[in-house]
């Protein structure tokens, strides 16, 4: 798909946009209802773009990282009141030149990142066995992995997109998804992506033998 060599973003504080992968959002300021007003006349992308760590204390001069994602909008529904949901598909990882617009929202012109490997793929069976003991985990705090969006997970082959899907389905720290998202070797991205899992599966196994250790009454007090 051909990029433009500009387009809108829209800086977030908690979402994050992968390629190929959907991210509903819903529209409600003013400056973002006139930025989806001119891209649903255009060509339907904008880039989500994730705030940098301390964009409470800076308000609008708050700056999002500089790596980011391109959507296509594939769905969007407006609502009487004026606001709009609508799903985004990430097309492709770009890097943000350089804003040529701030208001009422910004523009930036943007180059596009390309996924690589420099050395044989890494096997995959160290992902998968990362993503089946973490849902395993998840499903013993109640906290399950429905089974059709795991199989769709696991039955995805190619190397590049599960990373990525696996990072955004699964990462609970923005920060780690945003690390995920700049890293373009695949095969380090992988190896990152799994100590990042192996991290969450010994915070499970850590609260479970935490509790193990604590009365009823004692469990959720610190």
């Amino acid at each position: 798909m051909n990029l433009p060599s500009e387009v809108a973003v829209m800086p977030l504080p908690n979402a994050i946009l992968f390629p190929r992968v959907m991210l509903p959002l819903y529209i409600f300021e003013a400056r973002y209802k006139s930025m989806l007003a001119d891209c649903l006349k255009g060509e339907r992308m904008f880039t989500v773009a994730l705030l940098r760590s301390g964009w409470e204390k800076k308000g609008r001069g708050a700056q999002p990282y500089p790596v980011a994602s391109v959507g296509l909008i594939r769905t969007c529904v407006g609502r009487p009141d004026g606001t709009s949901n609508l799903i985004l598909e990430g097309v492709a990882r770009v890097h943000i030149v350089e804003y040529v617009k701030l208001r009422p929202y910004r523009v930036a012109r943007i180059e596009p990142l390309d996924s690589f490997e420099e050395q044989i793929p890494a096997p995959r069976d160290e992902l998968v066995a990362a993503v089946t003991k973490l849902a395993q985990a998840r499903a013993k705090f109640g906290n399950e992995l429905p089974k059709s969006v795991l199989d769709a997970l696991l039955a995805v082959e190619n190397m590049d997109h599960l990373s990525d899907l696996v990072s955004y389905t699964l990462l609970e720290d923005y920060h780690q998804k945003q690390l995920m998202l700049e890293t373009l070797d695949v095969n380090v991205r992988l190896g990152k992506l799994v100590g990042l899992l192996q991290l969450q599966i010994r915070q499970f196994e850590l609260w479970k033998a935490l509790q193990g250790k604590l009365s009823h009454d004692d469990v959720g007090k610190n």
